[in-house]
């Protein structure tokens, strides 16, 4: 088995529990995370689907550490696309300093008591958001998350990836590839993967990226206007508003809310209100913030994940 470590370096601020926790996913296989350690984990799939792990922690002299293992050698080649991998999870090549600035110039004036306090935001460099490796996985995961628990949504990738991720050199497996999800059948999704109504959308999916009917990876990078790209993720099977606008953020666009039960209750608690405000007026609380308003409204949310005594829904 081979070896690597590498400094990665970030950008300042930078903390990697704010971004591993930014949201839900991290606590959704094949992600591991030992938060006393700040130790993050996963196997991940360079080219030719080979499985390689990698474990990131903070390093003592600035940035990231990451360990790269494979078994047999490890080329330099594989190693390479590893790190842009997770520069590519951890958001690290975001530019959030218009985001930041608007924060300020938000803050420097008389703020209006519809607009959250985001100075610990600027200050700590939170809004990086955890990301998938690939747009697939994270669409598949979307998926899974909607309508339900969040202990059903653990239930539905866990078996996701114990029956179709390739195994990785440990013996944890990777998320399963759209090739490896592709041909299994709507009753395979129902049944063993405990997908419910999800099931047909699952295998359609699958099979669309895995035949290239769809190349969804392109999606991170596109220039498409948000609305545009919206248009074709609610052609997804499966795909309405709130999937739709979730997947926007992962995506880094952020001028949509994607607004669900959760949120909807917690930005009532936070807010003080006796009764959930309607969706339209959450959009005028964060309409200041333009393109960066969903990310506003989900750092007011989970903002107190991140204090000294952190909470988790």
């Amino acid at each position: 088995m081979t070896r690597r470590g590498v400094q990665l370096r970030t950008p300042a601020p930078f903390d990697l529990d704010l971004t591993v926790r930014s949201h839900g996913f991290y606590d959704l296989p094949p992600w591991t995370y030992e938060k006393e350690r700040r130790c993050l984990r996963r196997p991940l799939l360079v080219a030719g689907g080979r499985p390689v792990e990698v474990d990131i922690v903070p390093h003592p002299g600035g940035g990231l550490r990451v360990g790269v293992r494979a078994a047999g050698r490890l080329s330099a080649a594989e190693r390479r696309e590893a790190l842009a991998l997770v520069r590519a999870c951890l958001a690290l090549d975001e530019d959030l300093a218009p985001f930041y600035a608007c924060i300020e110039e938000l803050g420097a004036g008389p703020r209006p008591g519809s607009l959250p306090s985001l100075a610990w935001a600027v200050k700590r460099g939170a809004g990086r958001l955890l990301r998938s490796p690939s747009v697939f996985e994270d669409a598949v995961k979307t998926l899974c998350t909607t309508n339900c628990t969040w202990a059903l949504t653990r239930v539905m990738v866990r078996n996701l990836v114990e029956h179709l991720g390739a195994p990785a050199p440990s013996g944890a497996r990777a998320f399963p590839t759209p090739a490896a999800m592709a041909g299994r059948g709507e009753r395979f999704y129902r049944e063993a993967i405990r997908a419910g109504y999800r099931a047909r959308a699952l295998a359609a999916i699958a099979e669309e990226v895995a035949s290239g009917a769809l190349d969804m990876e392109r999606w991170r990078e596109s220039s498409l206007s948000t609305e545009e790209l919206a248009s074709r993720i609610r052609e997804l099977q499966g795909f309405g508003p709130y999937a739709t606008e979730h997947l926007l953020r992962l995506l880094g666009r952020y001028e949509h809310l994607a607004l669900d039960a959760w949120l909807r209750s917690k930005l009532t608690r936070l807010r003080r209100r006796r009764r959930a405000p309607s969706d339209r007026a959450i959009a005028r609380w964060y309409a200041p913030y333009g393109r960066f308003a969903g990310l506003a409204m989900w750092l007011e949310a989970t903002g107190d994940w991140h204090a000294k005594e952190p909470t988790w829904p």
